[in-house]
C-alpha cells in the first residue's frame, strides 16, 4: 500500500511538472506571438488588436475560469453524481450565449475600441464560444488526471497561435490588428475541439467513477457551483485588462492612438511574471489548507508577513528595473517605435508586482472556501482603479496609476481580511 501511495505521488509530482513547463513554455511563445504582432502592425494599429487582446483574455479568463476549477473539482470527487461534465458545457455554452448578447449590445463601443473594423468585433463573439469549450476541455483533462495531455494542448494552442501570426506576416502584403485577431481564435479552436469531441465521445476516460444513486447534475447546479467565483475572477481580469482597452476608446487623436500603442506593448511586458503566478498558486494552495486546518494562527500571519515582505523587495526590484533598462527591453523585443520613458514602464512594473501580491494573498481565501471574501477583494482594487481612471487626466498616467493603485488597495484589502478574520469562521469554511 505504502509503496502504490510513493507511487501516485511521484505520477502527480511529475504530472504537476509537466503542467509547469506547459505553462512557462506557452507563457514564452504567447509573447513571442505578441512580439510578431507588434513588429506587423503601426503602433496605433497594434493599440487596436491591444484592446481585443484584452477583452479575450477577460471574456475567456474572467467568465469561465470558475467553469474550469468546478469541472475539475468536481470530476475529481469520488461518488459524484451523473452528467457533471455536459452539464458543465452546458452552463458554459449558456454564458456563452449571455456573452454574445453582450456584445451585440457593446458594438459601438467595441468597434471604437477596435478602430472601426467590424471582423474583430465578429471575431471577439466567435472568440466568446470557443472558450466556453476551451475552459471546460481544460478542466475535464485535470479533473480526468490527463495532466500531460492538458500540458501537451496549451502548448500546442501557443504554438498555433506564433504559427498563424507568422504566416500572417509574411503572407499578407498589409496585414491590419482583424487578421491577427482571427489567428487566436483558430489557434484556439484548432487545439482544444478534437479533444472536446473526444470526451463527448466519451474516448477520455475520468479516474474516478459516477454513482447512480446521487442522481444527475444539470447546468442549474453547477452555475450554483461556479457563480460565488465568477465575480473575483471577472474583477480580477477587468483590473489587468481594463485599462489596455480603455487607453484606445479614450485615445482622440493620431498621437494618443501611437501611444496607445506603446502603453500596451510596455504592459505587455512587464506582465511576463504573471506566467509564473499559476504555478505558484497550485504550490501554496496545499501549504495554506493544511496550516488552516490546523488552525495555527500565527504560522498564517508568518507566512503572511513572509509574503508581504518579499512583495515589497519585488516591487522595488520592478521600480529600479523597468526605470533603468525597461526603455531598452521595449526596443529590443518590440521595436525603437514602442519605447516609452522609463517612468512609464517602472510604474506599470510595480503594478504587476501588486498585482501578483493581491493575486497570491486571495489564495488563503480560496483555501478556506472564502469565495465571497475574495470577490470583495478584487471589487475593491477595480473600484479605485475606476476612481483614479476618472480623476487623472494624462491618457497613460492614468491607466498606469489605476492598475498600481487599484492593485495595491485590492492586495491591502485581501490582507486585512486575512489577519482579521476570526479562527472560527475560517474553520469553518475549510471544514
Amino acid at each position: 500500500m505504502e509503496v502504490r501511495v510513493l507511487a501516485g505521488t511521484g505520477s502527480r509530482s511529475r504530472s504537476l511538472g509537466l503542467v509547469g513547463l506547459g505553462i512557462v513554455g506557452s507563457g514564452l511563445l504567447v509573447n513571442i506571438y505578441l512580439a510578431i504582432v507588434a513588429r506587423s502592425l503601426p503602433a496605433a494599429e497594434y493599440a487596436y488588436f491591444g484592446a481585443f487582446w484584452s477583452l479575450a483574455q477577460v471574456a475567456g479568463f474572467g467568465m469561465f475560469l470558475s467553469v474550469e476549477q468546478e469541472t475539475a473539482r468536481l470530476l475529481q470527487t469520488p461518488g459524484r453524481p451523473l452528467g457533471v461534465l455536459k452539464a458543465a458545457l452546458l452552463t458554459a455554452a449558456t454564458m456563452a450565449v449571455a456573452q454574445l448578447a453582450m456584445v451585440a449590445l457593446g458594438w459601438p463601443v467595441l468597434s471604437r475600441a477596435f478602430g472601426g473594423q467590424t471582423f474583430t468585433v465578429v471575431a471577439l463573439g466567435v472568440l466568446c464560444l470557443v472558450s466556453a469549450g476551451q475552459f471546460v476541455v481544460r478542466g475535464a483533462l485535470i479533473g480526468m488526471d490527463r495532466m500531460g495531455r492538458h500540458a501537451a494542448i496549451m502548448f500546442l494552442d501557443a504554438v498555433l497561435r506564433v504559427g498563424l501570426a507568422a504566416l500572417v506576416a509574411t503572407a499578407v502584403a498589409d496585414p491590419g490588428s482583424s487578421a491577427f485577431a482571427w489567428t487566436l481564435v483558430v489557434a484556439i479552436a484548432l487545439s482544444h475541439t478534437p479533444q472536446l469531441l473526444s470526451l463527448l465521445r466519451r474516448r477520455t476516460r475520468a479516474a474516478t467513477e459516477p454513482d447512480p444513486a446521487a442522481g444527475w447534475w444539470g447546468p442549474r447546479q453547477v452555475w450554483s457551483a461556479v457563480a460565488p467565483l465568477v465575480l473575483g475572477s471577472l474583477c480580477a481580469q477587468l483590473l489587468l485588462n481594463g485599462p489596455s482597452v480603455l487607453v484606445p476608446v479614450l485615445a482622440e487623436s493620431e498621437l494618443d492612438a501611437t501611444r496607445a500603442g506603446q502603453f500596451l506593448a510596455v504592459f505587455t511586458l512587464t506582465r511576463i511574471p504573471l506566467f509564473l503566478v499559476v504555478p505558484l498558486q497550485t504550490a501554496l494552495l496545499p501549504m495554506l489548507t493544511a496550516i488552516l486546518h490546523s488552525g495555527d494562527r500565527a504560522t498564517l500571519h508568518r507566512v503572511i508577513r513572509l509574503l508581504s515582505l518579499g512583495l515589497l523587495v519585488l516591487a522595488a526590484a520592478a521600480l529600479a528595473l523597468g526605470w533603468l533598462a525597461g526603455p531598452w527591453l521595449v526596443e529590443l523585443i518590440f521595436g525603437v517605435q514602442y519605447v516609452l520613458p522609463g517612468v512609464h514602464i517602472a510604474l506599470l512594473a510595480t503594478g504587476v508586482a501588486a498585482y501578483i501580491g493581491l493575486v497570491l494573498v486571495t489564495q488563503v481565501l480560496v483555501a478556506s472556501v472564502r469565495h465571497r471574501l475574495v470577490g470583495w477583494s478584487w471589487l475593491s482594487g477595480l473600484a479605485v482603479a475606476a476612481l483614479v481612471l476618472a480623476l487623472v487626466p494624462d491618457l497613460l498616467l492614468r491607466a498606469e496609476l489605476a492598475f498600481l493603485l487599484g492593485s495595491t488597495a485590492g492586495w491591502l484589502v485581501s490582507t486585512a481580511l486575512v489577519l482579521t478574520e476570526r479562527r472560527e469562521r475560517v474553520l469553518q469554511g475549510v471544514a
